[in-house]
């Protein structure tokens, strides 16, 4: 990541999550840290559905965005921890 990008990365005001291939938390911005009260070093690895559970069809439109491999916004549902 790029500083540029780095900055605009840790300045996003809602939790984000970067997925690799295998449904993986690849990278989480510091607000995705504080809402999963892990740190993104603790996250990499994780399976995301482990540690983020929303309340929501996410299937097809999960799918959607991978394959456009463009960002998915999730609004006006539940979503929490994992745990």
């Amino acid at each position: 990541m790029t500083a540029p990008d780095a900055a605009l990365w840790a300045s996003l005001p809602v939790p984000a999550l970067v997925l690799d291939a295998a449904d993986r938390i690849a990278d989480a911005n510091p607000a995705a840290e504080l809402f999963l009260n892990l740190s993104a070093r603790a996250l990499r690895g994780e399976p995301v559905w482990e540690r983020v559970a929303i309340d929501a069809p996410m299937e097809e439109s999960f799918r959607r965005a991978r394959a456009q491999r463009s960002s998915l916004s999730v609004n006006d549902v539940d979503v929490g921890s994992g745990e």
